[in-house]
């Protein structure tokens, strides 16, 4: 470390040294006078033979992505007892409702640069290596009852889907749209 303040005041110096001509005066010297941004760069290296492994992603995408309009829901239902339906004060019933559950499986390709350096006397280049893996991804993408048909309750309301359809088409709607956004990563045909 002492060696490298003393290198980068010794390089300081020479570069102040240049500017300054000898023989010139300090007005002449003003007159040049320019800004200059000057970058130093200090290293310690350590020679204890030691490796280092970093890993950069060279590619990320998803080979592809299912067709929305093939999308299937898992549906569930449940007997519920609501009170004050749809807002009307005395209206309680039995409901029969609705929720709907879809997931996307995907894969995507991922290509990693894995770089290994080892610290030695001898200067021993880096090791490049890439590495492609293909991975499996699940997207679970469930109904929004807040977008149900039904309410109960007046101040704390709850929403409900009274049918599959309805629930299913919320469920699918969702997952339209997420298939939508990841258009852009879906990998490049070679």
């Amino acid at each position: 470390m002492q060696h490298s303040l003393t290198l980068a005041a010794a390089t300081l110096t020479a570069a102040l040294s240049a500017v300054m001509a000898p023989g010139a005066s300090a007005q002449t010297q003003a007159a040049r006078t320019e800004n200059k941004n000057v970058t130093f760069v200090a290293a310690t290296a350590t020679a204890d033979g030691s490796s280092e492994i970093s890993r950069e992603k060279v590619e990320d995408c998803i080979l592809s992505l299912p067709d929305p309009q093939k999308l299937e829901a898992q549906i569930s239902s449940q007997s519920v007892y609501v009170q004050g339906i749809n807002g009307m004060t005395g209206k309680n019933d039995w409901i029969k409702s609705y929720s709907a559950r879809l997931d996307i499986t995907y894969m995507t390709r991922e290509k990693d640069l894995i770089i290994v350096t080892t610290r030695s006397v001898q200067g021993q280049p880096p090791v490049f290596r890439e590495v492609d893996k293909t991975l499996r991804h699940t997207q679970t993408f469930t109904s929004n009852a807040t977008e149900g048909d039904l309410f109960a309750g007046r101040s704390n309301r709850q929403y409900y889907f009274t049918s599959a359809e309805s629930a299913t088409r919320d469920v699918k709607e969702r997952a339209r749209v997420w298939i939508s956004q990841q258009a852009p990563a879906v990998c490049e045909t070679r």
